[in-house]
């Protein structure tokens, strides 16, 4: 074989090689890139403003009428207040519409009605991991049990020393030449 074929050979069989890295195909171009479907933003539509006497903006400022995309997740995630937009008159007709003797909990029941969502009761699960519901104060076991008492700490140091003879408790690891697997 001639130098120039063994070189050839070379060059192909590292650009086979470099081919199958991951990382030398996107400094090659040769991944695809798709968009990120969480990062798309979508433009505010063009309004005509009622009032002709307003300034053209600058460039490169943000439109007016677009949110920011935090501020539109956020709106989108805990929903907008609606009595802060209202005009008096608008606060006037909720107010006439009888609001105030509106059944909170309608939407549960529209939403019970139509099967859209189901509302549910805390799972057994959640019941085992959040025994507690914020409460401090260890509960009786049995209905009719009394409260454990708290522990008196001058005669639980007592019972330990009774128990270890008042010498100091050392753990030692039984060493035996052959290997233990976990669950043997």
């Amino acid at each position: 074989m001639t130098l120039n074929r063994m070189i050839l050979a070379g060059a192909l069989t590292a650009a086979v090689g470099l081919a199958g890295c991951t990382s030398t195909r996107q400094a090659l171009g040769m991944t695809k890139v798709t968009p990120d479907e969480f990062r798309v933003v979508t433009k505010a539509p063009l309004v005509v403003p009622p009032d002709y006497a307003l300034r053209p903006p600058a460039p490169g400022e943000p439109r007016p009428q677009e949110l920011q995309p935090e501020s539109a997740a956020r709106a989108a995630l805990l929903g907008e207040r609606e009595a802060a937009g209202r005009s008096q008159g608008e606060q006037l007709l909720v107010a006439k519409a009888g609001v105030e003797r509106a059944d909170p909990l309608i939407r549960y029941v529209v939403d019970d009605e139509f099967g859209d969502i189901a509302h549910k009761e805390k799972s057994f699960a959640d019941t085992v991991m959040f025994w507690r519901d914020g409460s401090s104060s260890p509960t009786p076991s049995a209905p009719g049990a009394e409260a454990p008492a708290p522990v008196d700490a001058a005669a639980e140091e007592q019972r330990i020393n009774e128990i270890t003879g008042g010498g100091d408790v050392v753990i030692r690891r039984e060493s035996s030449g052959r290997i233990k697997l976990p669950g043997l």
